[in-house]
């Protein structure tokens, strides 16, 4: 059934297709590793690495901002250093793959004292209820759908900290590009951070905590009108922390290599990441601030893959929307299926997540590969 439903698509051939993975930072520490992955890059005409170098507030790469990752055992070795060497050698391009705001995930927390969830605790998000994300365990993380401990947007002190890593990294390494992740929260019930909620108040003049109460005759002096309006503006204010940021590391790249690329991986419905976790891509794209985007379209729901597709702003250039496929979620006919589906909605550029799966089943990969010859017959 799966593949009469592949063939009896109607695809329509494409001028140039390019092609990215998504290489998880578990994959750096080895030179044996690192070697392995470019070569399946090489040999299946893959021509950008998004390489995770920055995955729990660590670093793979030699910082003097960031720790050392413990999963790594040689201090002395620098494995982006090696991966861009090696990917270089062939004409790759090579992405730094940073999580932006996701510091930690664990229960098992960091070991290194100096990490930033020992040095800087204050600038962890806080939800509405006034818990903490580091008072939290893994398994509330999982019932809350969330992935682990962010760092809050709204503090400037966290924003410079981290244009500071992407100043870093575009000034000591020959990227091709910087790959932004998790630049969003984990939900919109956060963040209650007490010096957002401060940063607030003296803008609008009310403490944003105040605006959960759902009993609406404890807003004493205001009317429903104004509640709605500032809650509104609660909103926004949390949006633009962190568009602010992103239009702040555009703008630091443009001063230190106007030639690297600035993307991002995005939630990839549009109105659900800008109502849902403040992630305004569309936005960011339409003021030129990121080169590109990455849409984590990850469903395995056929119809709801290609009804993303559909929602994207038709006055954005489709050449700076990459759709990204999972690979460890659904076996290779669907991943196939969804490849030409990205193709048959005029998508040139296809990003998978991630080597790993194609690294575990080798002949996952090659039944992929058939979306490209069906959608470019000879």
């Amino acid at each position: 059934m799966t593949a009469l439903l592949i063939y009896s698509l109607t695809v329509t051939a494409r001028a140039q297709t390019n092609l990215g993975l998504w290489v998880i930072r578990d994959q750096l520490n080895s030179k044996e590793k690192i070697d392995a992955f470019v070569n399946f890059a090489v040999l299946n005409d893959i021509k950008d690495l998004f390489v995770q170098v920055r995955g729990r507030g660590d670093a793979f790469y030699h910082s003097e901002i960031v720790v050392y990752s413990e999963l790594l055992n040689n201090n002395n070795w620098d494995p982006l250093e090696y991966t861009l060497n090696q990917a270089h050698s062939y004409g790759l391009r090579v992405h730094a793959w940073v999580n932006v705001f996701l510091l930690w995930t664990s229960d098992q927390k960091p070991k290194n004292e100096n990490h930033l969830l020992y040095q800087h605790p204050e600038w962890c998000t806080v939800d509405a209820n006034g818990i903490k994300d580091i008072q939290r365990r893994a398994t509330d993380f999982n019932t809350l759908g969330t992935e682990g401990i962010y760092l809050s947007p709204l503090l400037p002190e966290v924003r410079k900290y981290l244009i500071d890593i992407i100043q870093e990294l575009a000034t000591n390494y020959d990227l091709d590009g910087i790959h932004l992740d998790y630049v969003r929260y984990a939900k919109n019930c956060y963040d209650y951070n007490p010096i957002g909620r401060i940063l607030f108040r003296e803008k609008y003049g009310i403490d944003p905590l105040l605006l959960t109460l759902s009993d609406k005759s404890l807003y004493k002096g205001l009317e429903l009108a104004e509640i709605d309006s500032l809650m509104l503006k609660w909103e926004d204010f949390r949006r633009d922390a962190i568009s602010d940021f992103v239009h702040n590391a555009r703008k630091n790249l443009r001063e230190i290599r106007p030639s690297l690329q600035l993307s991002a991986a995005v939630k990839p419905d549009p109105d659900d990441a800008r109502k849902n976790f403040f992630q305004d891509w569309q936005y960011w794209l339409r003021q030129d601030w990121l080169d590109f985007v990455v849409l984590m379209n990850y469903t395995k729901d056929t119809k709801q893959f290609q009804k993303i597709l559909r929602k994207i702003d038709p006055n954005i250039n489709k050449n700076n929307v990459w759709v990204g496929i999972s690979v460890y979620n659904q076996s290779q006919y669907e991943a196939m299926t969804k490849t030409i589906l990205t193709l048959n909605n005029q998508f040139q550029n296809i990003v998978f997540f991630s080597y790993e799966t194609f690294l575990k089943d080798p002949q996952y990969y090659p039944v992929v590969r058939k979306a490209f010859e069906i959608a470019h017959p000879r």
